[in-house]
Formats: C-alpha cells, sequence, structure tokens
C-alpha cells in the first residue's frame, strides 16, 4: 500500500458530542442564535459545536473541548463499550455526572485547560480582517472539509495494514515461526493497539484564513499525485483525495467455512503453476564449462548426460542432469487441478472476488474518470498514437491485409508473368489462364479470402480461405516457404509488413509473427533458417527478414492425425508420436550444442523468441493418459493438455541447456480457450506463460480468478472471435479487462478479419466502440501488449520505462501514457486479493473480519461527522435518525 497511510490513525474514533451540540444548537430560536453570534464576533474565536442552553455548568467548556478533539484528532462520534471497545450505539459519552469512557478523561483536562488559555489569547488579539461570521463559517467549512475527507478516506483503508500484519504472522506461522504479539508491534509499523495508535495532528481552525494563510497553504500543497515521490519516500498524501481503494465493507458472515476451502484450493492451485511454468518441479542443472550430449529419454523427453566415454562403455545407466515432472505426474496434477477448479466451494468464492473487482472498477471509473482524463492531458509530448503497442499474436500467411494481398499479386502478374513458378514447368501467367483468371479478377471480392458467415464454427472453411479463389496452387504460390521458387514470393509479402510496422506509419506498433514448424520432417528447420536468413534482392525492401519492430514465433500445428495417415517409415514400422517430437526437438538440441555444423538454424533460433499450439480447440480427441509417445500410433488426435506437456517438457529442458551457454530461452505462448473444453486453460495456466485468445475464461470463474491472482497474459482478438466461435457482442473481454486480468488486443489473421491498412489500429478502434472503453483503457492495454510480450529487455525499458520490473505503478506514464492512478489502482486491488486469500487460507479470515468490520465502521462515522460539521442549521430530511 501507498507511504502515505503509515501516519493514519486507524483505530475507532474517540466519541464527541457533534450530533447532539448540532441538534440542540438547530433548536435555538433567533434571538439566542444571534446574541451567541455577537458573543463569538467579538471575542474572534469560532466554536462549531456550542452547545446554547445546555444546563449543565460546564456545557461551553464541553462543547469547545469536543469541537478541538473533531478539529484537531478528527474523531467522530460513538459511545464504546469498556470491556471490548467495540461500537454500540449512537450515543456519546458526557462528562461531570454523565457517561464517559475513562480513558478519554486526561485528554480533556488537557484540551480545557488549552482551550481556556486560547479564548484568552483571542480576546486580546482580535481577527485581523474585516471578515463576517457566515463568511468565516464557510472558509473554515472548506477548509475543513478538505481536511477531514483525507483522514476519512485514510482511516477507510485503515484495514490494509491489519491485512499485512496478518498476511506475515500467517507467513511466520507457515513456517514455524510463532508471531509476534499485536501489541509488541512499535507505532511506526504496519498497525498499534488501539489505545496507543498516533492520532493525526491536525491544526485547530481558530480564525478565519486570511489571503496571504490561503497562499501559503497552496505553496505547501503536497505533490499531485502523479508524480513518483523519491525512493523510499511516501506517497503524496494527496492522493487519498484521488484514489479509490473500493474497499468492500465485510460485515458479519463474510468469511466461512467455504471460503476457507476455497483459499486452500487458490494457493494449492497456484502451487501448481509454480512446479511446472516457475520451474520448481525442474531438478539438476548445467554449467556453461559442461560438455554435454543429449538423447530422447523412453519417456518422450529429452535428457542431457555428460560426455563421459567410460560410462558410456561400462554400461552403467547415465544421469539425466535435467529432469522435469514426467508425464505421470503431470496427468495427476492436472486431474487435480480440474477438480479443484470445479469444486463448488472454490467456484462460488472466485465469482465472489470477480463481481466485487468489476465493481470496483466501475466505482473507481465514476469517482476517478475525470480525473484520469485530466492526467493523461497532462502527459505533455505523448499520447496513445506514440505509445508503442505489439500484435502478440499474428500468423505471417495471414498477417498482410486483403488489400495489400491483392496489389502483390497484381503486381507480380504484370511485371513476372513469365516466372516458372511450379515444378512442373507453369509460369504465373499459366497458372491463372489455366485457372480461367485474368486481370479483372484482382479484385477483393473475387480473392474470396475476407471471412464470412461460412466460417463460423467451421475450421475448417476458415483454412481454406487461406487460398485465393479456393485455389491450394495460389496458397502454394505466394504463402508458403517451401515451393519451386524457394517462397521468394512469400519474403517480399513479408517485408511490405514489416516495413510498415518499421515506418510507424499512424503510430508505433510492434509484432510478433508466427512461422510453421509442422514436425513432419527433420529437415523443417533448416529450410526456414535459409529463408528467413537469405539476403533476398527482389521486391521493393531488399535483405533478409529480420526487423527491430518484430521477433519471430514458431507456431506448431497440433496435426498429428495428417501424420499418422502418411506411409509407413522406410522400415516398415507404423509411425508415432515420438517421431514427431524428434522431428521438432532434435535439430535445436544439435544446433545448440553443435551450432558449427548447424550455422543456419543457429542463427535462426537467436531470433525466435517463443513458441505457440495452433489448431481447432473444438476437434475431438482422446481423454489426457499417461501413454508414452512412442506408444502413441492411433490415428486419433492425443489430448490437447497431453500434446501441451510435451512442448512444455522439451522446451523446459532446451531452455535450461541454452541458459547455461549464454544463449536466449524460449517461452510457451499457445491458443488456448478460444473453443472447445474450457478445461485446456488449466493446461495452458499450469504450463504457460500466456495465451492467446482465451475467451472460454468467462465460462470458468475459479480458472479466471486464478488468471487474475497471477497476471497470466490473455491475447485476445476480438474480431476473429466474431466470426469463428464468439460474436462480439458476447465477447467476455469487457469483463475480463474491468477485472483486472492482464488483456490487451490482437489481430490474429488482418488477410481475413480486417478491412483497412492498418489492422491492429482498426481492431483498437472497433474495441473502443463496441466495448466503451476510455483513452485511458486504449492505453492500458497497450501497455499490457508490451509486457506480454517477448521483445528484449532494451525494448521494454523504452517504452515502458527503467524500472518496469517492479510492477505496473513503477512504468513511466509518459511513455505508456497510462495515468499513475489507474496503475496504482490495479496494483492496490491485486495485492489485496493476494493478502485476502493468504490470510483466510491460514485460518486468520474472522480475526481480520472484525478487525476489518471496526475500522470500517469508524470511516463510516468519520464520513458522518465531516458532513454534520458543516451544516450550520441541520435540515430536515428522511431518515435522518439513521445517522
Amino acid at each position: 500500500m501507498s507511504g502515505d497511510l503509515s501516519d493514519s490513525w486507524g483505530g475507532p474514533p474517540e466519541p464527541i458530542r457533534m450530533l447532539r451540540d448540532l441538534s440542540v444548537q438547530s433548536q435555538l430560536d433567533d434571538e439566542q442564535r444571534q446574541a451567541q453570534q455577537q458573543q463569538d464576533d467579538s471575542s474572534g474565536t469560532l466554536i462549531v459545536g456550542a452547545e446554547g442552553g445546555d444546563e449543565d455548568p460546564d456545557a461551553d467548556t464541553d462543547a469547545n473541548t469536543g469541537t478541538i478533539l473533531n478539529q484537531r484528532y478528527g474523531v467522530g462520534s460513538a459511545e464504546y463499550d469498556d470491556s471490548s471497545n467495540v461500537n454500540v450505539s449512537g450515543s456519546f459519552p458526557l462528562r461531570h455526572g454523565r457517561k464517559s469512557h475513562p480513558k478519554y478523561e486526561a485528554l480533556y483536562a488537557a484540551l480545557e485547560g488549552e482551550n481556556t488559555s486560547e479564548r484568552r489569547l483571542s480576546q486580546q488579539q482580535p481577527p485581523s480582517g474585516p471578515l463576517s461570521r457566515s463568511s468565516s463559517r464557510v472558509d473554515l467549512a472548506a477548509t475543513a472539509v478538505e481536511r477531514a475527507e483525507a483522514e476519512a478516506t485514510a482511516a477507510a483503508v485503515s484495514a490494509v495494514p491489519i491485512l499485512c500484519h496478518e498476511v506475515g504472522n500467517a507467513e511466520r506461522a507457515s513456517s514455524g515461526n510463532a508471531p509476534p504479539p499485536m501489541h509488541n508491534i512499535p507505532l511506526g509499523g504496519l498497525m498499534t493497539p488501539k489505545d496507543e495508535r498516533p492520532r493525526p495532528n491536525l491544526p485547530r481552525a481558530t480564525s478565519a484564513p486570511t489571503a496571504s494563510t490561503m497562499g501559503n497553504r497552496r505553496q505547501q500543497q503536497d505533490p499531485p499525485a502523479r508524480e513518483r515521490p523519491s525512493e523510499g519516500q511516501p506517497w503524496p498524501k494527496r492522493d487519498a483525495l484521488s484514489f479509490t481503494r473500493s474497499l468492500v465493507f465485510y460485515g458479519a458472515g463474510s468469511v466461512t467455512d467455504e471460503h476457507e476451502i476455497a483459499c486452500k484450493y487458490i494457493e494449492e492451485a497456484r502451487s501448481l503453476r509454480q512446479k511446472y511454468h516457475g520451474g520448481g518441479g525442474t531438478k539438476g542443472g548445467l554449467s556453461d564449462s559442461q560438455s554435454v550430449e543429449y538423447g530422447f529419454g523412453r519417456n518422450g523427453v529429452v535428457e542431457i548426460y555428460k560426455s563421459d566415454d567410460a560410462t558410456r562403455s561400462s554400461g552403467t545407466d547415465r544421469v539425466n542432469l535435467v529432469q522435469v515432472p514426467q508425464i505421470d505426474e503431470f496427468v495427476s496434477d492436472y486431474h487435480r487441478l480440474v477438480e479443484v477448479a470445479s469444486d463448488g466451494a472454490m467456484r462460488s468464492y472466485c465469482f465472489q472476488r470477480l463481481q466485487m473487482l468489476t465493481s470496483a472498477f466501475k466505482t473507481h471509473v465514476t469517482a476517478n474518470g475525470h480525473v484520469e482524463n485530466e492526467a493523461q492531458s497532462n502527459l505533455l509530448g505523448t499520447d496513445f498514437y506514440r505509445t508503442m503497442k505489439v500484435d502478440n499474436h499474428i500468423h505471417l500467411a495471414g498477417a498482410p491485409t486483403a488489400k495489400q494481398f491483392v496489389g502483390f499479386v497484381r503486381d507480380k502478374l504484370e511485371k513476372e508473368a513469365d516466372t516458372v513458378v511450379l515444378g512442373d514447368g507453369q509460369t504465373l501467367s499459366e497458372v491463372f489462364a489455366n485457372a480461367g483468371l485474368d486481370s479483372e479478377h484482382l479484385t477483393i471480392d473475387a480473392f474470396n479470402v475476407l471471412a464470412d458467415y461460412s466460417v463460423y464454427q467451421r475450421f475448417d472453411n476458415f483454412n481454406s480461405k487461406y487460398s485465393p479463389f479456393r485455389m491450394a496452387q495460389m496458397r502454394k504460390i505466394f504463402l508458403k516457404v517451401e515451393n519451386h521458387i524457394e517462397g521468394r514470393y512469400f519474403a517480399e509479402l513479408t517485408k511490405i509488413v514489416l516495413a510498415r510496422l518499421e515506418q510507424s506509419k499512424g503510430h508505433n506498433s510492434a509484432a510478433e509473427m508466427r512461422l510453421s514448424i509442422y514436425g513432419m520432417e527433420r529437415h523443417e528447420w533448416h529450410n526456414l533458417a535459409k529463408w528467413m536468413l537469405c539476403d533476398w534482392k527482389g521486391g521493393d525492401y531488399p535483405g533478409q527478414l529480420l526487423s527491430s519492430h518484430n521477433r519471430w514465433m514458431v507456431q506448431v500445428p497440433r496435426l498429428w492425425r495428417i501424420y499418422a495417415g502418411k506411409k509407413k517409415c522406410s522400415d516398415g514400422k507404423t509411425r508415432s508420436f515420438q517421431e514427431m517430437l524428434e522431428n521438432l526437438f532434435c535439430p535445436l538440441f544439435e544446433a545448440t550444442l553443435n551450432p558449427e555444423a548447424h550455422p543456419e538454424v543457429a542463427e535462426l533460433l537467436k531470433h525466435i523468441v517463443g513458441f505457440d499450439s495452433v489448431d481447432d480447440e473444438g476437434a475431438a480427441e482422446a481423454q489426457c493418459s499417461c501413454t508414452r509417445p512412442s506408444a502413441w500410433k492411433t490415428k486419433q488426435n492425443p489430448a490437447y493438455s497431453w500434446q501441451l506437456y510435451y512442448l512444455f517438457a522439451n522446451i523446459e529442458v532446451l531452455n535450461r541447456l541454452r541458459e547455461a551457454r549464454g544463449l536466449n530461452t524460449f517461452s510457451l505462448r499457445p491458443h488456448a480457450g478460444e473453443t472447445g473444453d474450457p478445461m485446456h486453460l488449466a493446461a495452458a495456466y499450469m504450463l504457460c506463460k500466456s495465451v492467446n485468445h482465451g475467451v472460454n475464461l468467462d465460462r470458468q470463474v475459479s480458472l479466471q480468478y486464478l488468471y487474475y491472482l497471477d497476471q497470466v497474459g490473455l491475447s485476445v482478438s476480438p474480431l476473429s472471435n466474431n466470426f469463428l466461435f464468439r460474436k462480439i457482442a458476447t465477447s467476455p473481454f469487457p469483463k475480463l479487462f474491468k477485472r483486472g486480468l492482464n488483456v490487451t488486443i490482437s489481430t490474429d489473421d488482418p488477410l481475413l478479419f480486417h478491412m483497412s491498412d492498418d489492422a491492429l489500429l482498426e481492431e483498437y478502434s472497433v474495441a473502443r466502440a463496441t466495448f466503451d472503453l476510455s483513452m485511458t483503457d486504449m492505453s492500458e492495454m497497450a501497455r499490457n501488449s508490451v509486457l506480454q510480450s517477448d521483445f528484449e529487455d532494451d525494448f521494454k525499458r523504452k517504452w515502458l520505462g527503467d524500472n518496469y520490473t517492479k510492477g505496473v505503478t513503477h512504468c513511466d506514464e509518459r511513455r505508456t501514457h497510462v495515468p499513475l492512478i489507474r496503475a496504482k489502482f490495479r496494483a492496490e486491488h491485486l495485492a489485496l486479493e493476494h493478502m485476502l486469500v493468504t490470510l483466510i487460507a491460514a485460518g486468520k479470515g474472522n480475526t481480520v473480519l472484525r478487525e476489518m468490520m471496526e475500522a470500517f465502521s469508524a470511516a463510516r462515522e468519520a464520513h458522518r461527522d465531516i458532513l454534520l460539521a458543516n451544516f450550520e442549521t441541520l435540515p430536515c430530511f428522511p431518515e435522518q435518525n439513521q445517522l
């Protein structure tokens, strides 16, 4: 939490008689009120809560004392039971024969003497300036409101230190160390006992502020909330007026036994992610000086051994230096996560928390929307168009827009009609002529590549849209790497797309485009490397297919059904899934261990940042089992989670090897949750950094809450979803964004889904209009795209700020164009959710609940007192007695 809360008084306010004072004063007749006004004007002292007409001989002293208590300490008005110190009624303790709490006697006595001295001083020094009582009352009211609102807001979040302290206790208890007793915490710590908490030292308004004092006050104001304090310094107290924490009152029964069960499940699920994606379950390690070799184990995962001829010749088992969790263990953990996510208590708790996050965001936008807009307008020198937006999910074959593609084909038909493009010797013009096509057919509609109603829920029809005129030959000529012209047309078209990114036409953007490796043949990696690194001479943009504004990802289509249908191996054996894995990963390990023998692939790997797994998630698949890849020979597709595990396991071993040699590593960012079984997202949660699509999260609230807690990235493509599986009117994107999940916008396939030259900007524009997004929302989505990307650290520092790794509040708002108020709102709520889960799981929910109830009660009473203290005469209104 922010540092400005460290000096706030978090306990229940001391009781005063403000309500009774105002009630009595409102009953004074005109003559009594006029006499009181003349007396106050002559003395130069303004007594807000004077109790005229009270028969108590010490009424004036008590009233003034109550006023000073209210002005100096921001105290509220409620009665407390002596034994429990808990608010039991709305009455007020009185002195001299009436109810009073003994712990306030010394404070009353001290303030009575101080008040008497002040009145004498005020009688000797009349106020300077002809201010009337009415004008001074208005000025003082404004001053009191500004000061008291800050204190009341601080009281509203006083439960946060309670949470922080209890989280520490829970962690110490789990480690075997007993937490320190609450009364031993120093005043500067997270929490202090109610009787010892420091009280805010507010100045008393003994006279009306003058123009000079008002000027001094403006000069001494804290800096704006958007200005970050220096290292180790607290946030400006002014942020208490700007930021809405939207903490919800936790009434009796808010924490139940089911909640404790759910929070334990949440911690168990998060430990599974740490075990796999976090690397906690991987054993062993490598050093850069070790001489090693690799081989595929019987379990379908690469194993690394020391290059020791003596051990090899002796026939003894060699030690695997990098051991990842085996398939049996993964299947057991995966089924456990599915069981946990489906539990009734888990779903109820997660749904409740997600609903509260939605409400909190709506409250924040309602209260602070204008503050965010003003903060953005003050970020001079930048705007949404100048911030960096990364298209995290775009397939290279669909990267050019339909307009760009048609223009490119027309240009080639005009300039290279006689170029031989097929192995049978056909030229480009002959291919078109044999198909009955001429230049009149070179239109977007005739190409028939734009998605329409025919592709909805039909992945097969969607794939056929990549073939212009529904001709597979056209796709092979223009959109394939391996063809008769060695992918030259595809390379030149790719350079056009890359050039637009580099030229920053209209706005700053970058991309992470996907290239396909199918695993059908071992030489696919070598062919891809030659194509990408070739110094292409033709086209408008010659050179290699490398760009400062693009990083390459490799997508692995789940095409076992096609591979299994191929002819048997040369030795007559039936093909197995093990062979696909070897075709995928053996070239990578060989290029890493021996780059001199495989220079092209070794160089290619330097420009690849991650892997993707793609295909129709709705296709029929087998159950997730412990079958080894060498035994999988049936034509049925293996389970999604089973295939994803083997990608993860081999990438994990490869990363450990490359990291030991000082080389770049790869992330796993698959398609998940686009359609099909929502539990695909459970496997992705365990194994992956982020996912593409993820729209099925709205069908599984438990996983949705887990994705929120761990900020697993979601790169959503609303226009793609609209044509394929989820109409944009029912898109969960706005819901996920409001709740604070790490979501951003991507294009998927501009060739099929977009009409303009700038597909990413079109995607943002449609999202803004459809989902009613503000420019702050748009900038936050753009920032998330950079955070989710696998661009180098230098790139991210340039567009996010030098300290972006510390959290979203440390991102430079002058580079991201996301006001600090929005970043701080997101960070605070994420931290609070983590604290609640930890405390409730540790069995401290009810303990914290009692403390929070007292803190929220104090805040409610403080807000009431602020309102009532600024009424000269309390008006009549419905339900007045409820105050």
